[in-house]
């Protein structure tokens, strides 16, 4: 009854009011006005109320709603497909977010009422509505996608932070901006002026700090009559008065009734928050595990907003429970916390835990010492990079205050975070629980196949969902379109037999769904598939099958084992979550398989080849089971390799669940070390650098799409399956050099995706394992779709068998990568001939050939023709379009290397192509020829960086050499290495050298270090002590020793000598060389005992020394200590009982001393000072031997000192041997007393 009588008393307000000099008027006909609301980031449900309210008070208009309360991009609104939505209508208002509508047919219905002439009031984000093409740059009218642009006069592209903004009126418009006074708003969002085309006039222009901008104006679309302003993007700004009256003159002027007036309601107000939803009735969920504790935890926290009716406050986001987050009220930009510490604190670490794994969040960091002063310590208001969990290294002194203000997030999600930390000191890694219990809480309301939205201008299938396929966890598309699903009803952590199967999908009728689906084959967990022909690759841990389709009646009737104990036994133990996974052939013929860090303990090939290795990495062989190699090693989990046309390979790797090793984006070349678990956090600039650091996720199944039919950009990337974040993602990186650039966009969003593949008519297939976990939980588990684009007409791929080689040649260049794949499959059964191989020839040459095509036709020739192919291989390899792809295939088999030089290879490395130096370097360490160091060498030299790389971040300039290191490795080059210590490379060349076990590095470098006790020297004898032990059982877990260098670190025989050489060096070493080497040995974990140092004498003993007693006269003799560990006299002569004044000079860098021994006591003295090298009181006792056949002795005399020995000399004549005891030393400075009558 109140609001009837509000209503009545308001109406009576304004018949008063209006017109109100003359009141003998009829009243006017109300303005009849359609206002449509929805989308994205704002609280339209609200605003549209506030709004007819609030107009419908001051102005004669009657208002009606077309609402979505869709909160994406693309609201399904009912004037889509409807150019007559407005008839009947004097006005149209758009106060849509509509930004992913970009159908030029849509967009020109929703233009048509207003190009017949209905005026439009547009509000807020309606500006960034309806834009496709490259709408950031200034578009001309002419173009196609400057339609939107043409009818509100004014082009914009974003906005800023949500901060207040002072607004400016001008008269370009004297009747809307008539007695009207400048004035500043809450916290609103500044919109960007790409351009202000020539029909529009300034109305007003905002300021935010240093940003201006035109906020308001109107247009002359056509002779039709457009307001719009940018303005209104929270519920306080669309309720304040002065807004409510820009908009209401705005509407007059639109529609040409400036003659009527514009009323002040009096007591006006609204309520600003929006209607409660229902909550729903969910569990209560335990916290898993706490987020460690910091400064902030139990802090006070307050926000701009807060999600009250569904208990989302702020205090959630300090509370350490992973579980519990702070939302703000609504979407949009501005939304902020505020965390309030305890006390002050110099912070110099904090990490934030968004809610959402699928979200690039943008967002600003700033703190205050006194809640008034802020300094912005973290801008990510550009971020695009997809992350639920951020870390950052700030300087925060004397902070107090901390408020991290949310911009925005690609998916449109809300302002929203799990916990926030702020440390005074080093950043604590996250206890897995935490990560995971973050991760399943933002995944939590994932849905099905409902869920699944692709870009525009794709359409999505449901390909095959249970009963007839569930669980499945990879698959593989024939040429001709069948599909083959590999399902493991034990997921990743189920360990019950007779679970697995691959079943054989086809959609008969073309309509994107299957309708004959069966068995193909049995077999225990299937990880990965290859299909040609009737023959399906299996991988299937701990074994690679090949089965065969023999009668083709679409069951597998023959199988023949190519790989046993390609995984370990931990399989059974604990399940198939890290063993061997996904599987890809490249256009080399080779199988790609992606090993999970269980690793093999013995994997044996079809011809009998055996490996073992720990960890994961990159195993290749060929189809038939034979050359199985290592390709690559160090990764951690990966499920698959994305193989291009060019055989560049990229892969998507899985965290070791907070340990610093994150969801790796990777570029894989051949014998690189990528540092799992070993190197990448201590020996970092020793691995091969990642393209890029994605932080948490789950990686998946990926490939490498490469078909000219599909539109750009989807025509040639990587795309990669990730569980924990629900998406696929499309990389497309740009050439750096010998590498990649990284880049990444979420081309599907779709739960929980397994793995990805392709046709060769061009329709791609996703698995997703919706609603599973990791072990049996039901038989409704998972689907697959079909993604293809639309408008798109897949065209069938021809039975290879039945068509003759030019058809086969015309596909091996043509524009699909499975295309040229699987007509490469047929020419290899046709065998060798003069034809195929001049035509091979020819298309590997023509320049009129795409660069795939060419690739294609030599890889084909190098597998037809094997050895053979070497002549024609060679002539290529001059070719710069081609050549070094000519050089890998030289050198793709280590079994047809006969014949072939290295001078092809050297050449090359002086080529300005890096790609071209980085294979040769690649295919010299394959040709086994360790004359070809020497022209390596510089190569593998570290370069010269500005900044040093973190361990997750990408290096191009150490790339080539790394390559050149692992390629000098692979040939042991040992005397090329060790002539080159003394020469120009020799940091490069001990660079290689610490990963060469060879008793002759350690003999050389024993003799150097003894010499010249240098750094670099010891600290590679420190690097050789240990070995990686053997692999025979085991694994080392999800979080494993990263320590270094070695995981099972063991001495070997030469460890002994090293540990002697150590000491002795030590010894001899300056206090700067001992502090380093003292860290190397803490670092490599190398503990030698009785270790004793010369610091302690260095300490007691002063530069020039005196021993005896000088009161006779003494003849006076200088020996001096020289560069070379030497004597510079090697004898002298002293009559029988004579006085000596033995002068000790030490003119090295190193001590020395001088003892004198009884004749044939020189070897007995000698060995003894080695053993003193364990006696903690060596140093005291000036490293002399407490022998009696030692007749007198200096001082240890320090680098650049000398010692003044006062002695008789015996009285029986003979050679009395004098040395130096000084460990390590007695070998080489020695000489002979020779005592006369």
């Amino acid at each position: 009854m109140r609001a009837i009588l509000t209503t009545l008393i308001l109406i009576g307000l304004l018949i008063e009011k209006l017109d109100a000099a003359d009141k003998n008027k009829p009243l006017p006909k109300p303005l009849r006005a359609l206002l449509i609301t929805g989308g994205c980031c704002h609280d339209y449900a609200k605003q549209k109320d506030i709004l007819q309210q609030g107009l419908e008070r001051r102005i004669n208009i009657k208002i009606d709603h077309i609402h979505s309360p869709d909160k994406s991009t693309k609201p399904p609104l009912a004037i889509y497909g409807n150019p007559d939505y407005a008839k009947d209508y004097d006005l149209v208002i758009h106060d849509e977010c509509s930004a992913g509508i970009n159908d030029p047919k849509v967009i020109a219905g929703v233009l048509a009422p207003h190009k017949k002439g209905i005026p439009g009031v547009n509000l807020h984000c309606a500006m960034h509505s309806y834009r496709f093409g490259n709408f950031r740059a200034p578009v001309k009218l002419t173009d196609d996608n400057a339609k939107w642009f043409e009818y509100i006069g004014l082009q914009s592209s974003g906005h800023g932070p949500q901060r207040p903004i002072d607004i400016k009126f001008e008269n370009g418009v004297p009747f809307i901006t008539k007695g009207v006074k400048n004035w500043t708003t809450e916290k609103e969002e500044l919109y960007n002026n790409i351009q202000v085309l020539p029909t529009a006039k300034i109305i007003a222009r905002g300021e935010q700090g240093k940003s201006k901008a035109v906020v308001a104006w109107t247009n002359n679309y056509h002779g039709t009559r457009v307001f719009s302003t940018s303005l209104g993007h929270n519920n306080v700004t669309v309720a304040d008065a002065r807004y409510l009256n820009l908009v209401a003159r705005g509407i007059l002027w639109a529609t040409q009734k400036e003659n009527w007036s514009v009323i002040q309601p009096k007591g006006e107000s609204f309520d600003l928050s929006s209607k409660p939803k229902p909550a729903s009735q969910k569990k209560n969920h335990k916290a898993v595990a706490s987020v460690p504790k910091s400064a902030a935890t139990g802090a006070k926290a307050t926000a701009s907003s807060e999600e009250k009716n569904k208990n989302n406050f702020a205090s959630n986001a300090i509370d350490g429970k992973p579980s519990t987050r702070w939302c703000a009220q609504s979407g949009g930009s501005g939304q902020w916390l505020q965390v309030e510490l305890k006390e002050p604190s110099d912070v110099e670490n904090i990490r934030i835990i968004w809610e959402k794994t699928n979200a690039a969040y943008s967002y600003i960091v700033e703190f205050s010492s006194n809640g008034k002063d802020w300094k912005t310590i973290v801008d990510q208001s550009k971020n695009k990079e997809v992350k639920q969990i951020t870390a950052h290294k700030v300087d925060a002194k004397d902070a107090k205050f901390f408020k991290i203000i949310f911009m925005g997030a690609s998916t449109g999600v809300w302002g929203s975070l799990w916990e926030f930390e702020a440390h005074a000191g080093a950043l604590p890694e996250l206890p897995r629980k935490v990560m995971k219990a973050a991760e399943n809480a933002s995944n939590k309301s994932a849905n099905g196949f409902s869920g699944v939205k692709a870009p525009d201008g794709f359409k999505v299938n449901l390909f095959v969902a249970p009963p007839e396929v569930n669980y499945p966890v990879c698959l593989t598309a024939a040429a001709t379109g069948e599909v083959f699903v590999g399902i493991d009803e034990q997921g990743s952590l189920g360990k019950e037999k007779g679970r697995g199967r691959v079943v054989r999908c086809i959609d008969t009728d073309g309509d994107g769904k299957a309708d004959q689906v069966n068995t193909f084959a049995k077999m225990d967990h299937p990880r990965g598939l290859i299909y040609d022909n009737g023959k399906l690759w299996v991988l299937h841990p701990p074994f690679l099958t090949l089965y065969e389709d023999t009668n083709k009646d679409g069951v597998a009737d023959k199988q023949k084992r190519l790989i046993e104990g390609i995984s370990t036994d931990y399989v059974s133990k604990r399940g198939a979550d890290h063993t061997t996974n996904g599987i890809r052939m490249g256009i080399d013929g080779w199988i790609y398989i992606a090993v999970g860090d269980f690793g093999f303990t013995k994997a044996v090939g079809a011809d009998g080849r055996v490996l073992s290795r720990r960890g994961g990495g990159i195993v290749r062989v060929r189809p038939d089971g034979t050359d199985m190699e290592i390709y690559c090693w160090g990764l951690r989990n990966i499920l698959d390799a994305c193989i291009d046309p060019y055989l560049n390979i990229f892969t998507r790797d899985n965290t070791n669940d907070g340990g610093g090793w994150n969801v790796r984006f990777s570029h894989i070349m051949q014998s690189a070390e990528y540092g799992y678990p070993s190197w990448y956090k201590n020996f970092p600039e020793e691995i091969f650098p990642a393209l890029k650091d994605y932080g948490g996720g789950s990686g998946c199944g990926g490939m490498f799409y490469h078909d000219t039919r599909w539109p750009k950009p989807y025509s040639h990337g990587a795309y990669t399956c990730d569980w924990g974040l629900s998406a696929v993602f499309l990389h497309n990186p740009p050439a750096n050099g010998p590498t990649f650039d990284a880049h990444q966009e979420t081309f599907l969003t779709i739960s929980r995706p397994t793995d990805i593949d392709v046709d060769a008519s061009g329709r791609m297939y996703v698995a997703s394992w919706h609603g599973g976990k990791f072990a049996y939980g039901g038989p409704n588990v998972g689907f697959v779709v079909q993604v293809i684009p639309e408008g798109f007409k897949p065209e069938p791929f021809p039975d290879t068998t039945k068509i003759d080689d030019m058809t086969l040649f015309e596909l091996l260049i043509g524009p699909s990568q499975q295309q040229n794949l699987h007509s490469q499959f047929e020419l290899l059964r046709r065998g060798p001939s003069a034809a195929r191989t001049a035509k091979l020839n020819a298309l590997a040459t023509s320049k009129a050939v795409p660069l795939a095509g060419r690739v294609a036709a030599i890889f084909t020739l190098k597998q037809l023709n094997g050895v053979k192919a070497q002549a024609d291989l060679l002539k290529l390899a001059a070719d710069p379009e081609v050549g070094e792809f000519a050089l890998r295939a030289l050198t793709d088999r280590k079994g047809e290397l006969k014949g072939l030089t290295k001078d092809v290879f050297v050449n090359a490395l002086d080529s300005t192509n890096a790609r071209v130096r980085t294979q040769a370097l690649i295919s010299l360490g394959r040709l086994n020829d360790a004359s070809a160091a020497v022209a390596m060498l510089p190569h593998a030299t570290a370069p010269q960086l500005t900044k040093t790389p973190a361990q997750n971040e990408p290096n191009p300039d150490g790339v080539i050499p790394h390559i050149a290191t692992r390629a000098l490795v692979a040939l042991k080059p040992v005397d090329t290495l060790l002539n080159a210590l003394n020469g120009s490379h020799s940091a490069t060349a001990l660079s290689v050298l610490k990963y060469i076990h060879d008793d002759k590095v350690v003999a050389a470098l024993t003799a150097r270090a003894a010499e010249n006790p240098d750094p670099s020297t010891l600290t590679t004898l420190v690097r050789l002590f240990h070995r990686e032990g053997s692999y025979t059982e085991g694994w080392w877990g999800t979080r494993p020793d990263t320590t270094g260098p070695y995981f099972a670190r063991e001495k070997w025989n030469a460890s002994d000598q090293i540990e002697t050489a150590l000491k002795i060096g030590m010894a001899n070493a300056s206090s700067n060389t001992v502090a380093i080497i003292k860290k190397q040995l803490i670092k490599h974990k190398v503990s030698i005992s009785g270790l004793h140092l010369h610091e302690k004498m260095a300490k007691k003993m002063p530069l020039n020394t005196v021993s005896g007693s000088a009161s006779k006269k003494f003849r006076k003799l200088e020996i001096q200590c020289v560069d070379g560990i030497k004597f510079n006299i090697e004898k002298f002569t002293a009559k029988t009982g004579e006085n000596l004044a033995l002068v000790l000079v030490n003119k090295t860098n190193m001590p020395h001393n001088l003892v004198i021994t009884e004749p044939g006591a020189y070897e007995k003295v000698g060995a003894a000072s080695i053993s003193m090298l364990n006696d903690p009181k060596a140093a005291d006792n000036h490293y002399v031997p407490n022998l009696s056949s030692v007749i007198t002795s200096t001082y240890v005399v320090q680098p650049q000192g000398s010692h003044t020995l006062y002695f008789t000399v015996p009285k029986t004549p003979g050679k009395y041997p004098f040395l130096c005891t000084f460990p390590g030393h007695w070998q080489l400075m020695k000489g002979v007393m020779e005592v006369k009558k």
